[in-house]
Order: structure tokens, then sequence, then C-alpha cells
């Protein structure tokens, strides 16, 4: 009923990563974060999403099974499974970074139109301003490795704290009608 009520997104998000439905998972996942940003939950639901994205491309058979995916998730699949030239160097803040910056750029020029999501605006968002991968190692640096992100963010002071200004800065709401499951 309420498309910006964090709990909604975060009790989605654990269900599905148990489900094992990964698309969902790291949706929900990423828009709670997004609401509520600076919690507890936030570092579990971080924790989540690492391991949820080391899991969908895990999956040999990322887009073989589609018999009961909506048109959206298969359209998630496809510019994910574009991706896995780059997986290869594994699963990490810096390949994350690449991987989801070329999602967003496919996923704009396939599929935006179609299936509008104000999360996907909001990356873009963060890659026009320069602040991409300080959002990729806020959301996955310390769950990947406490230790390299405090590292990152000792070398890249600058980046983390105009990141750091400008999440402060923003209220992340999800708009009615952006819901295609």
């Amino acid at each position: 009923m309420d498309p910006s009520f964090g709990n909604n997104y975060y009790n989605a998000c654990k269900y599905y990563y148990y489900k094992r439905n990964y698309v969902w998972c790291l949706l929900y996942g990423e828009i709670f974060i997004n609401i509520e940003s600076f919690t507890s939950r936030t570092a579990e639901i971080k924790d989540i999403l690492l391991d949820g994205y080391k899991k969908l491309f895990a999956d040999p058979d990322l887009l073989t099974n589609v018999k009961d995916k909506s048109a959206f998730e298969i359209a998630f699949l496809t510019c994910m499974n574009k991706q896995n030239d780059v997986v290869i160097r594994g699963i990490n803040p810096e390949t994350l970074t690449m991987i989801r910056t070329r999602f967003i750029l496919d996923w704009n020029r396939n599929y935006a139109q179609k299936y509008p999501i104000r999360l996907f605006d909001l990356q873009e968002q963060f890659l026009e301003e320069g602040l991409f991968p300080a959002y990729n190692q806020w959301i996955f640096g310390a769950s990947q490795n406490l230790a390299a992100y405090q590292t990152w963010t000792s070398n890249h002071s600058e980046d983390a704290d105009n990141f750091k200004k400008f999440k402060a800065g923003i209220i992340f709401k999800m708009p009615k009608g952006q819901y295609y499951h």
C-alpha cells in the first residue's frame, strides 16, 4: 500500500533471498538501503546484497529457466547476463561497479521506457555525479572486506565525503506504480 515503507523492502529482500529469487532480493534490498540508509538492518541487507550477486552469477542457468519469470525479470536477467565477462574477475566492489554501470547503461537503452524504476534512476544519478564507485563501495565494501573498505575510504576521502554529503541530502522514495512482479 505504501511504496516507500522501508520495512516492506527489508522483509521482501530477506524472503526472496531465502527463496533464491535473487532478482527481487537484489532490487528490494537496494531499495531498502536507500530508504533506511544508516542502521544495523542496513548492514545486514548489504551483506545479503553482496551474497545475492555472488549467487546470481554463480547460477549457470541464469537465463535458461525463465518459465516462471515475469517480463521484467527476464529483462533484468538479460542485462545482467551480458556482464559475465566481468564476473570472471570475481565479485567485489570494483567488479560490481563495472557490472552495475554496464547494467544501467544497457537498461536505460533497452528497458527504461517500458519499466521505469526509481532505483535505476538513482543509480544513473550517481553515475552522472561521478559518485557511483563510492556508492558501490558503500554498499559492498565493508561486507566484502572491512579493512579494504577502510583503506579505500582513506585513499578516496574526497569521493567518500562527496558521496556521504550527497546521500545525506536526498530522501529516497519509491513512486506508486513501479511494481513489476
